[in-house]
């Protein structure tokens, strides 16, 4: 059984790594529930009956209240207010090493409070509902740069969740970019880790972004994954892409 400690957590907002601009975090995934039960019900069952409906989240983050407001977390949070799907948060509670839990949503904010106090710093706090859901997956690409072209480490999912008919999400964030013309990053899986498939392809990076991708229900993700860099030009390519199958 192994734990972490909050200070080793690593947070990420669209193209930028801001953890060291915030003191603390909270992400939850959520889903509704309707009851079902009837008078008629199993004979014998003692318990009430529900089926799953919508999913839903929610984001909250915390911290000091950075005031120069040309850098860093403050220049995402104020470019998402009141624009739709802008803001792209990953949060990692052990780190960015591949295969370790992630945790992330496109989100839009609801609520932005800055508080002053004599006795202490200004702080601030930041919530946001995503779309969708908050996605519960892994680092597959760890924060790291790549020059070349290759094929990153396999992550395996395990026996018991896989094959999975019910899609995918994926999300990357590139956070330095210098010297290529552009890096086609995309998501490989594989049934045996062998012969490998295409799953995801991200848009052409040509610069800082980041993306979220959803691969749709019905489609099967295998048991493995993998990245696959293929760059045009010299320089360097630093990005973390996360997935979660559903």
């Amino acid at each position: 059984m192994a734990f972490a400690h909050g200070s080793s957590t690593v947070v990420l907002a669209n193209e930028r790594v801001v953890s060291s601009e915030i003191s603390g975090w909270t992400m939850a995934h959520q889903r509704a529930v309707s009851e079902v039960t009837t008078i008629g019900q199993t004979a014998g069952s003692a318990g009430a009956f529900f089926v799953p409906g919508l999913m839903s989240g929610s984001l909250g983050l915390r911290g000091p209240e950075q005031l120069d407001s040309t850098t860093g977390l403050q220049v995402e949070l104020q470019a998402s207010i009141g624009v739709d799907n802008n803001l792209l948060i990953t949060c990692l509670p052990e780190g960015v090493a591949i295969g370790k839990p992630a945790f992330f949503a496109v989100v839009d904010p609801t609520d932005y409070a800055v508080d002053a106090s004599v006795a202490d710093a200004v702080g601030m706090t930041f919530t946001a509902q995503p779309d969708e859901s908050v996605e519960m997956g892994y680092t597959i690409h760890a924060l790291a740069a790549e020059t070349v072209d290759g094929n990153g480490t396999a992550v395996d999912r395990g026996t018991v969740s896989t094959p999975s008919t019910r899609g995918l999400v994926a999300a990357i964030h590139v956070t330095a970019y210098s010297g290529l013309t552009s890096a086609a990053l995309k998501i490989q899986h594989s049934v045996d880790n062998s012969v490998w498939a295409d799953l995801v392809a991200f848009t052409l990076v040509t610069g800082l972004t980041s993306e979220r991708v959803k691969v749709a229900t019905g489609t099967t993700v295998n048991r493995y994954l993998r990245v696959v860099t293929d760059v045009t030009g010299t320089g360097s390519v630093t990005f973390l892409v996360a997935a979660a199958p559903r």
